[in-house]
């Protein structure tokens, strides 16, 4: 059995490009956010950033206990996708977006100017890798990918996630770590600060 991660932060395409893997390649799926609301792996709320604050302890039982019981390869998607730890986990895969189209995508969320914003600073900075980052085994293997989805339907990303799951080794131009809005001309840093 592998498990394959899909993180990224709100508005990156996570969700959606999971649901298309499984109709199309049917790979089953799990939504951590669901998972978490669902199984009350939460110890409260932060209300001045609108989200559940994880029980990492609570999180982490769920998922031992899971894992006894998983037989098949799954996909665990959200954005608290770095705190799953076990020896199944083969490919974590990070959805990024040019922070201009974050902002697009989030706006007919509802979501809070101050959520929109912390999510926008979030991606520019890079943080759903560099938590990943932390997964050293996957990245000795070179098993972290990240994902431009700023230009790509909802379809191109799932072929090209499925084709990083069968052949990682092929796409090591798609290995973590090199890609920084910080460095991208076409990002004005000063409207997001």
């Amino acid at each position: 059995m592998k498990t394959f991660l899909i993180s990224g932060i709100p508005g990156t395409g996570k969700t959606s490009v999971t649901k298309k893997l499984n109709e199309k390649y049917g790979y089953p799926f799990l939504s951590l956010g669901e998972v978490v609301v669902k199984n009350k792996l939460h110890c409260g709320e932060d209300p001045s950033r609108d989200t559940k604050i994880v029980d990492t302890e609570k999180f982490n039982a769920f998922f031992r206990t899971f894992f006894l019981k998983q037989k098949e390869d799954i996909i665990l998607e959200g954005h608290y996708a770095d705190l799953i730890e076990h020896p199944s986990v083969n490919i974590a895969i990070i959805l990024r977006a040019h922070p201009n189209v974050i902002e697009t995508r989030l706006k007919p969320r509802g979501y809070s100017k101050n959520k929109i914003m912390e999510n926008i600073q979030a991606e520019l900075v890079g943080d759903s890798t560099s938590f990943m980052l932390e997964k050293t085994e996957l990245v000795k293997k070179e098993h972290v990918f990240e994902i431009d989805t700023t230009n790509l339907t909802i379809e191109e990303i799932a072929d090209k996630i499925h084709l990083i799951i069968k052949h990682p080794e092929k796409y090591p131009e798609d290995v973590a770590g090199k890609l920084s809005w910080l460095s991208d001309n076409s990002v004005h840093i000063e409207k997001y600060l």
